[in-house]
């Protein structure tokens, strides 16, 4: 029973580290009770332990998907708990899969080794939940430090990865520490203490260096007045017809706001066009009578399609248009990664039964890749919805010429959850990887715009109409190491988790 209390003590700290509480200092310790739990429990038991530990984190922390199903889909309430539990139960397995190998990690490897392995094992997890079954990476644990500027900094090198791992180390530093004390049968673990501590002491000076080096350089970006539109339409009403013309005045409204504030280039959020933008003429004038009455460029999300003149059936997407302050459209951006059962479905040849939770005619078609918009100031990285906590699409998008990077979301679906908090933390994490500025558009919010160390220079609350007009600027010099190569540090630690594995099944002792 202990070590069941322990388990489940340390999937609730897990979620005090993500809002809705947002004690991100809570991730720092999070993980000792479940190492506690584990130590000689045995690989079976330190399975099932990890797997408690996970279901108490994803409960917590993706409760949301309820809410989303039962109030915007349409789907029984019933239907939605068993399937927020069924995944919940899914991304459990890999806190299950660390929790076997911490058992074996604390059986036969020495403390310095516990501070490599453990930190390199649970990275490596998290880069497999992000790919695995088309990737869910929500609330990986470097995301609760995103308000803690200086210590996210390395993400410019590592990715968010480097920042789970520095955060695991902590945790397996703390457990040596504790464990010494309440049972006294091994030396203090200094050397252990020291490696920890100079891998945080490290990672917080490398930060406070590069926050300078951002506040030197951007003031000679290429600068734009960029104004971000919160239009806060209820979901409930967003599709229907008789309130579009609702919706595109709220939206020139703020527009024009925003242009009287000097913004050249504002943006609207994810489908703030409720229409077929290009398809409907009835309706196409008064986006274009928008941006023509600011005087500005303006970045709206739409749905979309086009003709497969093979098949002569049409392809849909979700998409993001530049419009001109003439009412031309001049650039598009078709969503890359969609969202599974939202707005196609897998594997439809055998589940005909399953519904799109979304409205809109037919499954979302994948776009050609992750290119940006060209502006006159510079590329525009596009990152639609939950693109957002994809690091890669991101990077991809900044190494082909994005200069900044706005995320155009409707969180509507999210309610007044813990959701649109954490999508936030997650977006902001991606203007630190690439050191640009992002500007984030979500209909119902959280909007913000973010500087390239992170910090949120300016934001609008949840459910709350406005506009906000903030100086960026685009991205200019050296890409990041991370713009550039990627997820070389996660492929370092699933490599370094593979070596352990194959010695785990030799079943010999390394210390």
């Amino acid at each position: 029973m202990k070590r069941i209390s322990l388990s489940i003590l340390s999937g609730l700290i897990l979620v005090l580290a993500f809002p809705p509480a947002g004690f991100g200092f809570a991730a720092w310790a999070s993980v000792v009770p479940l190492f506690f739990a584990v130590e000689g429990a045995g690989k079976g038991r330190g399975f099932m332990l990890g797997f408690l530990s996970g279901f108490v984190f994803f409960i917590g922390t993706v409760y949301w998907v309820i809410n989303s199903m039962y109030f915007y889909g349409g789907v029984p309430v019933w239907i939605s708990v068993f399937v927020m539990l069924a995944l919940a139960a899914y991304l459990s397995l890999y806190v299950a899969v660390f929790g076997l190998c911490l058992s074996i990690i604390l059986e036969r490897f020495s403390g310095i080794l516990q501070i490599a392995l453990a930190p390199s094992v649970w990275v490596a997890l998290e880069y497999l939940r992000g790919y695995l079954l088309t990737g869910f990476p929500w609330v990986l644990l470097g995301y609760s430090q995103a308000y803690y500027t200086p210590l996210v900094q390395i993400a410019d090198t590592t990715g968010v990865w480097g920042v789970s791992f520095l955060i695991i180390s902590v945790n397996t530093a703390l457990f040596l520490i504790m464990r010494h004390f309440l049972k006294k049968d091994s030396a203090f673990p200094l050397r252990e203490l020291a490696l920890a501590l100079v891998l945080l002491a490290a990672t917080a000076a490398y930060g406070l260096v590069r926050i300078g080096m951002v506040d030197r350089e951007t003031p000679a970006w290429k600068g734009v007045t960029a104004g971000v539109a919160q239009g806060a339409i209820d979901q409930g009403v967003k599709w229907d017809r008789s309130f579009q013309k609702k919706t595109l005045d709220i939206y020139r409204e703020l527009s024009v706001k925003a242009s009287k504030a000097g913004a050249g280039f504002i943006v609207w959020p994810e489908t703030a066009v409720p229409f077929y933008l290009g398809a409907d003429s009835a309706n196409d004038g008064a986006v274009e009578a928008a941006a023509r009455d600011a005087g500005s460029y303006v970045l709206t999300g739409s749905p979309s399609y086009s003709y497969n003149l093979a098949t002569g059936s049409p392809s849909y997407f979700n998409s993001a248009y530049l419009i001109s302050p003439g009412g031309a459209i001049v650039g598009k951006y078709d969503k890359v990664h969609l969202v599974p059962f939202g707005e196609y479905v897998p594997l439809k040849r055998f589940l005909p039964f399953v519904k799109k939770l979304t409205a809109g005619v037919g499954d979302f078609s994948e776009g050609p890749g992750a290119m940006p918009i060209m502006y006159d100031g510079g590329g525009i990285g596009v990152l639609i919805c939950f693109e957002a906590i994809f690091p890669d699409i991101a990077r991809t998008s900044v190494k082909n010429g994005a200069g900044i990077i706005v995320n155009i979301t409707n969180d509507g679906w999210f309610g007044r959850t813990s959701a649109p908090y954490q999508h936030l933390e997650m977006s902001v994490m991606r203007a630190v990887e690439n050191k640009v500025y992002l500007l984030r558009s979500a209909n119902t919010g959280i909007s913000a715009v973010v500087d390239p160390a992170g910090r949120i220079m300016d934001s609008i609350s949840l459910f709350e109409k406005g506009v906000m007009v903030d100086r960026v600027g685009f991205r200019k010099g050296p890409l990041t190491f991370y713009s550039m190569y990627g997820d070389i540090f996660a492929y370092g630690c699933l490599v370094f988790t593979g070596i352990f594995i194959f010695l785990a099944f030799k079943d010999r002792r390394y210390r």
